[in-house]
């Protein structure tokens, strides 16, 4: 018996021998492909050259006028493109699907940031979308476990943040994050030409024409996500950003980059004032900046609670939608600002943008106390009677009023609307220049210093 051969070993070195010939049978024809790419973009290259001295010889020999030179160029070469003779250019006219290669998607984060595509990230101003983009790129930069313990990967990271000072914001708070700043790279500028005055400058990055300096970038740091904070400020002073047209202009190759590259690129976007229950019509801009992406994220405060924030998926064309996450934004010792994560939550996509619903319990104890007052409170009496702290109140006070929840009247007294004390329109306020005893919308915005973190 022992000398008699093992039969399970015969088949293990038979899978073995299949499964090696299999992988050779692949590298072969990648290597064959590899082969038919490089003759193909040289025969490309010859004919280049000989449609170009065609069309010169033919200029010199006074066949036509420079200025057809142009006309006569498009004309050889697409002569040569359709002919059928097999010693010019016969490509064939488009891909067969078999000849493709199947690949499976690469993910930065796992169901929410994949790699070679464009991810959006929506959210209103100040809500920590910057923030959050800062945590995702620490994550990256040192390769531990995603906020939701799911994998990393490591790898450098290029941020184009035109609103940050990099000083006091940006490395301090990737430093709050555990982030290592060596591995990131800024590219708020781009050098130039000018060929009027003869000299090189420096100029600020723009995506309508600088993705060739933003492609070298990528491959010379070898980034694996390059972050663009905020959209709007680098798109391009050319690009109308609600016509769809101009935007596929700029997006379109910025995808192509990001398929050839292997890089992810997350943009952050703020949100419009509408009031569109799809959270996919709530984007500034064109439909088009939505539909370029493969997955849409959003920010938002959560319905629950006003000092929570609700990390959502909104659009996802990959995989199944990952689970929403909880988090609130707290200091450390330093006060610089870092994202503490609550774990999951099950909020619907069309509860956390839709005004007047699901609101928190201290918008609900807000328009409690106002709608049983006699008379418009002011905010240290809404204070008084809802034992909300005064710094806090006023930033919640003024979303409130521009959600339309409460209405404002005359020298920073509130109330609820179709209040018995509406009736006086006098006392709605409108352009009140003698309002001193509370902040204005515009100073509400301006006094954040006075507020925590979570509400900044």
């Amino acid at each position: 018996m022992e000398n008699q051969p093992d039969p399970t070993s015969s088949n293990k070195q038979e899978e073995s021998t299949h499964q090696g010939s299999s992988m050779g049978g692949k590298k072969s024809d990648k290597r064959n492909d590899n082969l038919i790419k490089f003759n193909r973009a040289r025969k490309r290259s010859q004919l280049s050259k000989d449609i170009v001295e065609s069309v010169e010889h033919s200029l010199r020999m006074g066949l036509f006028k420079e200025g057809e030179k142009e006309t006569q160029l498009k004309t050889l070469f697409e002569t040569v493109k359709y002919s059928d003779n097999e010693s010019l250019l016969n490509e064939p006219i488009g891909v067969k699907l078999s000849e493709v290669e199947t690949q499976q998607i690469d993910w930065l984060w796992q169901r929410r940031v994949p790699l070679g595509k464009i991810t959006l990230l929506d959210g209103d101003p100040g809500i920590g979308k910057s923030l959050l983009a800062i945590t995702i790129a620490a994550c990256i930069s040192t390769g531990r476990p995603m906020p939701d313990g799911t994998p990393g990967r490591q790898g450098s990271i290029i941020l184009i943040t035109s609103e940050d000072s990099a000083e006091d914001i940006i490395k301090p708070r990737m430093e709050a994050a555990g982030g290592d700043p060596s591995r990131v790279v800024l590219l708020n500028a781009v050098l130039s030409f000018d060929v009027k005055r003869l000299f090189m400058y420096d100029r600020p990055f723009s995506l309508s024409r600088d993705l060739k300096d933003l492609e070298v970038g990528i491959r010379r740091h070898n980034a694996i996500l390059v972050v663009i904070d905020p959209l709007m400020a680098v798109l391009g002073r050319n690009i109308d950003s609600s016509r769809d047209q101009d935007v596929r202009e700029v997006f379109t190759p910025l995808a192509q980059i990001a398929e050839r590259t292997g890089c992810a690129i997350l943009i952050i976007r703020h949100l419009n004032k509408g009031n569109s229950a799809n959270s996919l019509y709530r984007g500034a801009g064109s439909i088009g900046i939505i539909a370029a992406a493969r997955i849409g994220l959003l920010v938002a405060h959560d319905p629950g609670d006003e000092q929570k924030r609700v990390f959502a998926t909104i659009k996802n064309n990959l995989s199944k939608v990952a689970t929403n996450l909880t988090f609130q934004i707290v200091e450390n010792e330093r006060g610089v600002p870092y994202i503490q994560w609550l774990g999951e939550n099950h909020h619907t996509t069309s509860t956390l943008l839709r005004p007047g619903t699901h609101l928190s319990f201290e918008r609900q104890e807000i328009l409690k106390a106002l709608k049983d007052a006699s008379g418009p409170l002011d905010t240290k009496e809404i204070s008084e009677h809802t034992g909300l702290k005064y710094a806090s109140l006023r930033l919640i006070l003024f979303r409130m009023q521009d959600a339309g929840e409460i209405v404002r009247l005359y020298r920073g007294k509130y109330t609820s609307p179709n209040h018995p004390s509406m009736t006086d329109k006098s006392m709605v306020m409108n352009g009140d220049t003698n309002d001193t005893n509370e902040t204005s919308a515009t100073s509400a915005t301006n006094s954040t210093n006075d507020l925590p973190s979570s509400e900044k």
